[in-house]
């Protein structure tokens, strides 16, 4: 499948979210550190995100950044106020990738992927991912997998069918394994460094040793 050469050369990445108040957040993390420290942890990643997303825009500015939201009635909340909304659509996380991927497919030339979840990416990370899904739009996509076996980025250009993405188990070891298995059908899979998300006291663990900021959100802190 070819990308859609109608659409102006500018891409999109959509970085998915959940509203706080609406949608419990960070559960596996909340099990160990408490249902508020959880949220004010998610609440400190979304505003690193932001400014990731902001400071990208500075070094390609033909990218429009978008909150893709879960919830219908948090579309409309203040908090989405800094990019404009996409809706997730509805079902599973693969029907809502599929759904976001194939809605900005129709107005922009690549689109790209990233949670909430790594407020430590550089940009030096982030940018490659897109620049790169940039430069290959005719066969490629761009992968950034976890450690854990998911995936923090995901950029593309070519139209994919809703089964690929649904055919894939989601949060688990094999995700990201799997996702490029279903790609491959349909164009090239380019790397781009491992990284990990913030799901389990491990994940903020290992965040705590590059960041201060991570530290106030362990157990036991003030």
């Amino acid at each position: 499948m070819k990308p859609n050469s109608s659409v102006p050369s500018c891409g999109a990445l959509a970085i998915f979210v959940k509203t706080p108040e609406l949608s419990p957040v960070k559960t596996r993390l909340a099990a160990s550190v408490g249902h508020e420290k959880a949220i004010q942890f998610y609440e400190y990643a979304l505003a690193a995100t932001a400014a990731l997303a902001r400071e990208l825009k500075n070094k390609i500015p033909n990218v429009q950044v978008y909150w893709a939201v879960a919830e219908p009635e948090g579309q409309g909340a203040k908090r989405w106020a800094s990019f404009p909304i996409v809706s997730q659509g509805a079902g599973d996380l693969g029907a809502r990738l599929a759904f976001v991927y194939e809605r900005l497919l129709e107005s922009h030339s690549y689109v790209c992927f990233m949670g909430a979840d790594s407020p430590h990416l550089e940009i030096g990370d982030l940018s490659k991912g897109v620049r790169l899904t940039k430069k290959n739009l005719q066969k490629r996509f761009v992968m950034g997998e976890t450690l854990d076996g998911g995936f923090y980025f995901f950029g593309g250009s070519l139209s994919v069918p809703s089964s690929a993405w649904q055919d894939v188990e989601y949060s688990t070891s094999r995700t990201a394994f799997q996702l490029t298995q279903k790609l491959i059908e349909f164009g090239e899979v380019d790397l781009i460094g491992e990284n990990f998300d913030i799901d389990t006291i491990d994940d903020l663990i290992r965040l705590a040793e590059i960041s201060h900021l991570s530290a106030a959100y362990l157990p036991g802190a003030a």
